[in-house]
């Protein structure tokens, strides 16, 4: 039975560039259903790509193959990789670390090959399109079930490019985090979790930017325009406006720093 594949990118929509990696996936494996992740990855944000990829594995299909490109090294030494991880799953991208995070969260990385093999590789190879001659194929061959170890040379997984998230700065009575997402709607997600609230002593309500905002489990719970903090879906704490945008009202973006109190 073909696997499904994961597609995510920073590609955006404006060009054809998903569509072609697209139609050289169904090619090789026409039965293959590509689930798009997203194309929306900021341009060249490599931790961002591997956020969104970890934070969407648990609820993706156990027998994935992802298929990742947020490559600025596109065409330089970087390798191009194809892992498998703990759970089987199989993950496919450069080696610079945009696939770390999902296959920690994924049981950690068993194998890993270098995707080379002439059979598997598009030729002639752009160097500035691997998403399309490198990539895409490799997860469709890998979908269909071609073995993983006739992708290319074996690799040391313990070699790989590993990206850590950055933790926050704790100390009772305050919490020195960083922004690491803003959603389409304009959620502040920050690096800290209900955990770190609790040990910094923060309840009830929280000071950010000069004001004190209530800690609310839902949306509702504020005014309309007003600005709250949440405990998000994917576990961290953000900084919301019901109906509005937190980015806007506080002038924040993705490695901004904040200061909870």
């Amino acid at each position: 039975m073909t696997r499904p594949i994961v597609f995510c990118t920073d590609y955006g929509l404006r060009d054809e560039f998903v569509g072609v990696c697209h139609g050289v996936m169904l090619k090789i494996a026409p039965d293959a259903s590509v689930i798009d992740l997203s194309h929306a990855v900021p341009r060249q944000d490599v931790m961002r790509g591997a956020l969104v990829l970890s934070r969407a594995a648990p609820y993706l299909p156990d027998d994935a193959v992802y298929c990742a490109v947020v490559d600025p090294g596109v065409g330089s030494e970087r390798r191009a990789v194809a892992i498998r991880a703990g759970t089987g799953a199989l993950l496919v991208g450069p080696d610079n670390g945009l696939l770390s995070l999902a296959w920690a969260v994924l049981g950690g990385a068993e194998d890993a090959f270098e995707i080379s093999s002439p059979g598997i590789v598009l030729h002639p190879m752009s160097n500035t399109f691997h998403g399309r001659d490198v990539f895409a194929p490799a997860a469709a061959h890998l979908a269909i079930g071609t073995p993983l170890e006739t992708i290319g040379p074996p690799l040391d997984p313990g070699r790989l490019t590993v990206l850590e998230v950055p933790g926050p700065m704790v100390a009772p009575g305050a919490i020195g985090a960083r922004v690491i997402g803003v959603d389409g709607f304009g959620n502040v997600q920050l690096n800290v979790t209900r955990e770190h609230l609790i040990d910094a002593g923060i309840e009830g309500t929280v000071g950010v930017a000069g004001s004190r905002v209530p800690l609310v489990e839902t949306f509702t719970d504020l005014p309309v325009h007003g600005l709250g903090v949440i405990v998000d879906s994917q576990g961290f704490v953000a900084l919301v406006v019901n109906k509005g945008s937190a980015a806007e009202v506080l002038h924040l973006g993705e490695g901004s720093t904040v200061v909870l109190e």
